[in-house]
């Protein structure tokens, strides 16, 4: 069963039925470590529902500063990502999150929900267990 969705002030995320934590940035959002700590400490009561699969989606996003795309780098219990944007803007965002902060899970972008999910449900099982 689904959980109830959690939203914030720029984000809003929700484990669905599919067991795939959902994340929706605001519109145009501008990012900063702030949003993202409220980000983490929001996922607390969903780690509950063991949702494995992680999508994202960007929304339009305009920026994320350093220490934000530092802190999202370093989350534990995420064991992969699929980031759905629309924009060269989000899709440079990936690439250098990727290069630059060689964040801690897989990651991808595509522009496609469809073709997120579907990779999302192709990845190899061992990187589907939560870490401790």
């Amino acid at each position: 069963m689904a959980a109830s969705p959690i939203a914030a002030e720029k984000f809003q995320f929700e484990c669905t039925e599919e067991d795939v934590l959902t994340l929706r940035w605001a519109e145009s959002a501008h990012v900063t470590a702030e949003d993202v700590q409220a980000l983490v400490d929001s996922m607390q009561p969903l780690r509950a529902c063991d949702c494995p699969l992680m999508l994202v989606d960007f929304n339009g996003m305009v920026t994320l500063t350093r220490q934000a795309l530092t802190l999202l780098a370093g989350l534990r219990d995420v064991p992969v990502v699929a980031a759905v944007g629309r924009s060269p803007v989000e899709r440079v965002l990936i690439t250098h999150f990727q290069a630059v902060h060689s964040p801690s899970y897989s990651i991808e972008y595509f522009e496609d929900r469809a073709e997120a999910l579907a990779w999302l449900r192709r990845q190899p099982m061992t990187h589907l267990a939560l870490q401790a």
